[in-house]
């Protein structure tokens, strides 16, 4: 099973709080950001769009950066997907950060190794995976969920299903999970 994160750009206001979550439920130092909001803009003046994205890892399927290390200080775990770094083995070069396409692993500048998101799952203090991440619990306005892919997915297109109701779009839902299997998958 692959867990992950689910995001509503439209919720997010730029608070920070998931930021400021994230460091302190697994003791980040200054420096490195295991979740950042950043503000994607896009259009030209006068006709400018923007939108708050909380980033994080994202756990990849086949994550560039475990391929990039060249030590296998990068591991994904085949039970919940969650993409780990071993400290005892990383040796700082940066080939994980270059890798990445969401400049997820930060370096350490008091470790001079890589670090990023472990999904809450720092030693001795793992939350367990039915329990929402601390960047989900502390947003103010629910952008951030966690869980298995599979029910990120259902709750997604349930929220997208609302979403057309509401604007009066066509009233029609095709479930097609028993023969095609749930989107997104494991």
């Amino acid at each position: 099973m692959q867990y992950g994160f689910y995001f509503d750009h439209k919720r997010c206001v730029k608070c920070h709080a998931c930021e400021i979550a994230c460091k302190t439920w697994n003791e980040v130092e200054i420096g490195p950001r295991w979740r950042e909001v950043v503000k994607i803009t896009s259009g030209t003046f006068p006709n400018v769009t923007a939108m708050n994205v909380s980033m994080a890892c994202m756990h990849c399927g086949d994550a560039p950066c475990r391929n990039a290390c060249p030590v296998n200080a990068i591991s994904k775990r085949t039970e919940d997907g969650i993409v780990l770094v071993d400290q005892n083995k990383c040796i700082g070069c940066g080939f994980c950060t270059w890798a990445c396409p969401f400049n997820a692993p930060q370096l350490s500048a008091m470790a001079g190794k890589m670090e990023k998101c472990n999904f809450c799952q720092t030693p001795g203090k793992e939350r367990p995976l039915g329990m929402p991440r601390a960047c989900e619990e502390i947003c103010p306005t629910g952008a951030i969920r966690s869980g298995s892919m599979t029910e990120l997915a259902s709750s997604g297109r349930e929220r997208a299903a609302e979403r057309l109701a509401a604007q009066g779009l066509p009233g029609l839902i095709l479930d097609a999970q028993q023969r095609f299997g749930v989107a997104g998958g494991d």
